[in-house]
């Protein structure tokens, strides 16, 4: 379609020129209008046919990102050219960085990173509920927009809002980190791998009181023996402590081996893994 029109244009101005050169002194030519095309909207039904809900990977937690999923129920396939996610637990706009198509009777995610988190009553006084704005164009070039409240079937957004504002509660007593070297022991003979790493708490200077009396297990590391967690009794009250975590494979891969790649991951310190 551009192709052709670019050659029509060009065609026209050398005809224009052309006749300006033959015309006698004193003559005008007239310039050429250009057509106005008007592109219609998406029809009503299109629109109605599009379901928004959230949803989170599991590797994006730690990250806060989320997922706008788009159920295109329509007849019409249609592209989702940008997604944008508001809710009163976080700041600001969460806006996808891509497009993405989302072919008639199939659903597609958008990842969004949400803002900083609004805790001590902050989301109360920002107001409002969820809502998504869906910025959609079809094959044809007809665009429309969708707005609505998105289904959250999993509470993914209250989850992660009670997970930003304990985190920020026990920030404020205390600094727990993991550290970065996790030892990994040889099972040799067919044995169960095994690992461990050390989990740290130091005391923030005039905060308050925390105490880890529980770190859980995640979908990938387990403690040793297949216990659900790991108990501890870990207090700033008495200053720096730091304890050894060993744990062993949830799983087992498809070749019988741990059903992680590349080092054990699962752990997380500011992810809500840590009961206090």
């Amino acid at each position: 379609m551009h192709a052709r029109a670019v050659r029509f244009v060009v065609g026209v101005a050398a005809v224009t020129a052309a006749a300006a050169a033959c015309a006698p002194a004193g003559t005008s030519v007239d310039e050429p209008t250009a057509a106005a095309t008007t592109v219609a909207p998406l029809e009503d039904d299109v629109l109605g046919g599009i379901a928004v809900s959230v949803a989170q990977a599991r590797l994006d937690r730690e990250r806060r990102v989320v997922q706008v999923r788009v159920a295109n129920g329509s007849a019409v396939d249609v592209t989702v050219v940008e997604a944008r996610l508001t809710t009163p637990g976080a700041a600001g706009v969460a806006i996808s960085t891509r497009g993405r198509a989302v072919r008639s009777g199939v659903d597609r995610d958008l990842s969004v990173a949400l803002g900083a988190p609004r805790c001590d009553g902050a989301a109360a006084a920002a107001g409002g509920t969820t809502a998504v704005e869906l910025d959609l164009v079809d094959d044809d070039g007809r665009t429309g927009a969708w707005r609505g409240t998105p289904d959250d079937p999993n509470g993914v957004l209250a989850r992660i809002h009670r997970e930003d504002c304990a985190a920020a509660a026990v920030a404020s007593g205390a600094r727990l980190s993991l550290d970065p070297h996790v030892t990994v022991g040889d099972p040799g003979g067919g044995g169960r791998l095994t690992g461990s790493v050390t989990l740290r708490l130091e005391p923030v200077p005039g905060g308050p009181r925390v105490e880890v009396v529980r770190v859980d297990g995640t979908t990938l590391l387990t403690p040793l023996g297949g216990a659900a967690s790991w108990p501890l009794a870990l207090d700033s009250a008495a200053g720096s402590a730091e304890v050894t975590l060993t744990f062993e494979p949830a799983r087992r891969g498809p070749d019988g081996g741990p059903g992680w790649t590349n080092g054990p991951r699962g752990l997380s310190v500011a992810g809500g893994r840590i009961a206090v």
